[in-house]
This record gives structure tokens, C-alpha cells and sequence, in this order.
């Protein structure tokens, strides 16, 4: 297996402080502590910690926007597939994302225009949910009903069981006509 290039593991690392620490412990000097890289190697990478939150930003949007393609490719077929991908992708996201996206709102609330980047990734999953959909607002409710889910599992707001989550997620995949993970 290949080893990961430096700011990769430098993103890994500010996400694992992130996850177990809180946002508040993101500092640069911790991220190059986690990476075992010198805080210029980290610097080189990220000149800021805007930066390394923008970084951060992007790796997330990646993922999410890779996992969802690929289970609209592998498991999503036919009408509704987008929609039923994007349901199936936010139940599966791991803990380590949902502390990137808390870290990433917290500084965003310093900073707006560090979400510019999330507002093109937005637009193109709403116009994908109405395209996939009949009729299109049923696609955009369903969007905004599992990413309301996302935000109140990230921030830990949540007040449902996992068996309960487990049953919205179901009925939400029954919505979009799509079948069970």
C-alpha cells in the first residue's frame, strides 16, 4: 500500500486532533506534533491555519462527493440514484468527518468566505437531487432532510436512538425509491 504524500497526513492529522481533541486544541504546532513533521513542514503545506481549514474543507468536500459517486455507480442505479446515494453516504459517514465539519463551521463562523469553496458542491447537489427526482422538489426535500441529519449528528444534537436514526435513514431511501443498504 502506498504511503500517503506529507499533506495528506498533514490533513489526517489536524482531522484526528479535531475528532479527539476539539477544534479549539487545532493549532499548528499540534497538527505538526500528530504528523511528526516539523512545524515548517507544516507551514510549507498550509501557511496559515486558514489554510489548513481550507485544506481540511476541500478533503472533506472530496470525500463526501467520492463516496457518493461511487455508490450512485455501484448501488444507486436508475431514477432517484443521486438522491439515494446521497442518503446512503450520510449514513455512513465516519466520526472523524463529523468532527472536520464541526471544526470547519467553528471557523467559519469567523469567517464566511471560508465556505465559498462548499457553495459550488451545494448547487451541484441540489440541481442533482431535482434531476434525479420526480417531481424535483422531492428531491430537494429529501436533500435537505439527510443533510439536516448530517448537522445534528455533527454537532450531536440528535435525540434519536441508532436504532431510530437507522429507521429514518430507511424511510428516507423508501422516499427516494431507492432499496435498503
Amino acid at each position: 500500500m502506498a504511503r500517503p504524500n506529507k499533506r495528506a497526513l498533514i490533513l489526517e492529522a489536524a482531522a484526528q486532533i479535531v475528532a479527539t481533541s476539539g477544534a479549539s486544541h487545532l493549532t499548528i504546532d499540534a497538527v505538526a506534533a500528530a504528523a511528526c513533521v516539523s512545524k515548517g513542514g507544516v507551514l510549507y503545506h498550509f501557511s496559515t491555519k486558514q489554510a489548513l481549514l481550507e485544506g481540511m474543507l476541500a478533503r472533506l468536500l472530496e470525500q463526501i462527493d467520492g463516496r457518493t459517486a461511487a455508490l450512485r455507480e455501484d448501488r444507486a442505479q436508475g431514477s432517484g440514484g443521486t438522491i439515494v446515494a446521497r442518503i446512503i453516504e450520510q449514513h455512513e459517514q465516519q466520526p472523524g468527518e463529523r468532527a472536520m465539519s464541526r471544526a470547519i463551521l467553528a471557523a467559519a463562523a469567523e469567517d464566511p468566505a471560508l465556505l465559498d469553496p462548499a457553495r459550488a458542491s451545494v448547487r451541484k447537489a441540489f440541481d442533482d437531487a431535482a434531476a434525479g427526482s420526480s417531481p424535483p422538489e422531492l428531491g430537494w426535500v429529501l436533500l435537505l432532510a439527510v443533510e439536516g441529519l448530517r448537522f445534528f449528528e455533527m454537532l450531536d444534537l440528535l435525540p434519536m436512538s441508532e436504532a431510530e436514526r437507522d429507521r429514518i435513514h430507511q424511510h428516507l431511501l423508501d422516499l427516494a425509491g431507492g432499496q435498503g443498504s
